[in-house]
């Protein structure tokens, strides 16, 4: 039994010593702890998905807190890498804040967002989601997207990690540097 259930458990039956008709007032055990479960709250947390010997994710924050019931992690200040491998091209981000799910290892980035996908594409935005079972990186919010060949806005984007496919959409606009 966790500390808190002991210490609500102990006030309930204190209650009911006190006052035998409070029976019918007391809460469903289920509101004492709250929707969110047990918390962990994590210094330097690192996760790392792999397969094999070869590192497919590893993910880097400040601080995290933890929902091990949900097997979700609340980031703040993330670094992300993707490895390239399998036919997987791999990318780059870091944010200000973000949520893991440990499960299905999709990631939601939040914050200032910038990254780096293939042939050093950079991009920009304030949330991009990375769903690892569909393979795909993309945001549906206005993006800076700069490589090689110069600088563009768009109204989102796609980047599908399995097939080095990258789509920008929303409406492109080139950027005229002053």
């Amino acid at each position: 039994m966790r500390p808190r259930k002991l210490v609500y458990a102990a006030a309930i039956l204190l209650t009911l010593s006190v006052n035998p008709t409070a029976l019918a007032e007391v809460p469903d055990p289920g509101w004492l702890v709250g929707d969110r479960g047990q918390i962990l709250h994590v210094r330097g947390m690192t996760f790392v998905a792999s397969e094999g010997s070869a590192n497919e994710i590893m993910l880097r924050a400040e601080s995290a807190e933890f929902y091990p019931e949900r097997e979700v992690a609340d980031l703040e200040r993330v670094d992300v890498e993707v490895a390239p491998g399998d036919g997987r091209t791999g990318f780059r981000m870091r944010c200000d804040e973000g949520q893991l799910n440990l499960a299905t290892q999709a990631f939601l980035a939040e914050g200032h967002v910038v990254g780096t996908i293939e042939g050093d594409r950079q991009f920009e935005a304030l949330w991009v989601a990375y769903d690892e079972v569909k393979g795909v990186l993309y945001t549906d919010d206005p993006v800076l997207i700069v490589d090689q060949d110069g600088r563009y806005r768009g109204g989102g984007f796609r980047y599908f990690v399995n097939e080095a496919r990258f789509k920008l959409v929303g409406g492109a606009t080139v950027v005229q540097d002053p």
